[in-house]
């Protein structure tokens, strides 16, 4: 059977999410089918830095040595985050915060940079209410109304070069929104580019959006002259707001699951002069996030692989062209 990396080697990198149980669990099916990895949530700051033990490694170590011993690339995810920071640092004065994100670009750098490609450097930075542009944010509150842009002259000065550096954002395909987005790299790369690419995180459903929206933001990222790398995707069986429960998918819903899969990797294929790299946000169905997401205890059957690790119909549907 061909695998995902193989199938896509002419066309751009695939990636996948992991954490420490699913590296040992998915093992076989990640290391067949892909060629990089994110790490979920070890790498984040407030995961990996505390007030009272300073950095606990170990399990940003253990995924980063897998990645190594199984010749696996990494994207780093993430710095600036308004969730997952860790708050006290807030508590100094603007100057020593800025040395305290300074010296954390430092240290994952040195321990992790050379098998990281790439850093999502600020995550989720856009509001979503359509008359907000910034959001509300701890890094914001501290540093300042133009904090992206000196988050991001820090890590190109950081950061090992030739890693390129990516913003990150969800439902960045919604036309309010892709428009403040695309304000807010245009003012931050006004005088140097500092931002290299835009990560599109893809989460996305059955339902919405299409491939026409997707297209669209596709090309006003790349009208920037940035690289894109789809950074999350997972296909949700529900809506957002759908609160159903279900033991498992009727059977015309797993074909419509499919065939979204399909229709968007052939709009990924299309653009494969602008795309590096897409990342699924799981390896198989056995563990994902939207298990609890927005509803605690819901099954979902978002990835390309059922709970057994074995290929779904939407693996087949991107993989046969």
């Amino acid at each position: 059977m061909v695998t995902l990396k193989e199938k896509y080697k002419d066309y751009f990198t695939i990636g996948a999410a992991v954490n420490s149980k699913t590296l040992k669990n998915d093992k076989e099916v990640l290391i067949n089918n892909f060629s990089s990895i994110t790490c979920e949530n070890a790498m984040k700051f407030g995961e990996i830095y505390d007030e009272d033990n300073g950095y606990n490694f170990e399990c940003a170590d253990f995924q980063y040595n897998f990645a190594k011993e199984n010749r696996l690339k990494m994207r780093g995810h993430n710095f600036v985050w308004h969730n997952q920071t860790p708050k006290f640092i807030m508590e100094n004065d603007r100057e020593k915060v800025i040395d305290i994100l300074t010296n954390h670009m430092k240290i994952m750098n040195d321990r992790y940079g050379d098998i990281i490609t790439a850093w999502d450097v600020v995550n989720e930075a856009i509001e979503d209410k359509s008359d907000e542009y910034l959001r509300k944010s701890v890094w914001r509150d501290k540093l300042g109304e133009d904090y992206i842009k000196e988050v991001y002259k820090i890590a190109r000065k950081t950061i090992n070069k030739g890693t390129e550096l990516f913003y990150n954002d969800y439902n960045e395909y919604i036309p309010n929104k892709l428009d403040k987005i695309v304000r807010m790299i245009k003012s931050v790369n006004a005088d140097e580019k500092l931002i290299d690419g835009m990560g599109m995180q893809c989460h996305i459903n059955l339902y919405y959006p299409s491939v026409d929206d997707m297209r669209r933001a596709i090309e006003a990222y790349a009208a920037l002259g940035l690289r894109i790398h789809i950074t999350e995707m997972d296909v949700s069986y529900f809506d957002f707001n759908d609160e159903s429960i279900w033991d498992t998918p009727a059977p015309e819903l797993v074909e419509k699951h499919a065939k979204v899969y399909g229709d968007f990797f052939k709009l990924f294929r299309e653009y494969k002069d602008y795309i590096d790299n897409v990342t699924l946000w799981g390896i198989t169905d056995d563990y994902t996030w939207l298990d609890e997401f927005p509803f605690r205890n819901r099954k979902n059957w978002p990835l390309l692989f059922d709970v057994d690790g074995k290929p779904k119909n939407s693996f087949y549907a991107v993989t046969d062209f």
